[in-house]
């Protein structure tokens, strides 16, 4: 009975030591990355573009032990200022809309992407994805890809729809309302990740 007792104490532990285990790959958002968002008006369609400029920001990969798969999370920072939308009319009254003198970024928080499956060098994923525009925050359901490029770059990319509505804002209009832009947007991102360190804790 001691010798049953004494085994199982050691499986236990295992188990433990095993569950608190973590390994963690760091991803630097390079410079390269870029987020677009397409809309239309009961005109025509439109694009507003964005390459991504801070270089502070980080995605990490955290080893699921229970499941044995990889989550993704994280967050990345866009300046409004920067959104081209190949329109100078366009932008002004994207830029005005989404309020960017007093709302200057738009955040993208990768708040639990987990591994689905693999499908050659990319990992398809999906979970939860947190916007934040003019200062409201709204989350989404996101389908993604991380594709491993080598040993140190990979791409996550991803799309999204939502409304104007989803933050309280209303789409802008021009010409006495002749021109309307529609409510619903879609928002694309490729970012493009070097590896930066991989622990294993």
């Amino acid at each position: 009975m001691r010798i049953i007792s004494t085994f199982l104490l050691v499986v236990f532990s295992l188990s433990l030591a095993a569950k608190s285990k973590e390994v963690l790959r760091h991803w630097n958002v390079t410079s390269a990355s870029y987020l677009q968002i397409d809309g239309t008006t009961n005109i025509n369609s439109f694009q507003c573009g964005s390459a991504y400029q801070s270089g502070n920001d980080m995605i990490r990969e955290r080893w699921d032990t229970s499941n044995e798969k990889w989550e993704i999370f994280g967050s990345i920072y866009l300046e409004v200022d920067n959104f081209d939308c190949n329109n100078r009319v366009m932008n002004n009254d994207f830029k005005n809309t989404l309020d960017y003198s007093n709302h200057p970024e738009i955040k993208v928080e990768f708040i639990d992407l987990k591994e689905r499956h693999v499908k050659g060098n990319t990992r398809m994923a999906e979970g939860w994805v947190a916007i934040t525009i003019v200062g409201k925050t709204q989350k989404y359901y996101v389908k993604s890809e991380l594709e491993f490029l080598d040993d140190y770059y990979s791409i996550l990319r991803g799309k999204q729809a939502f409304n104007f509505s989803d933050f309280d804002l209303s789409p802008p209009q021009k010409g006495l309302g002749l021109v309307r832009v529609n409510d619903e947007l879609t928002v694309s991102f490729e970012l493009i990740l070097e590896q930066s360190a991989l622990t294993d804790n």
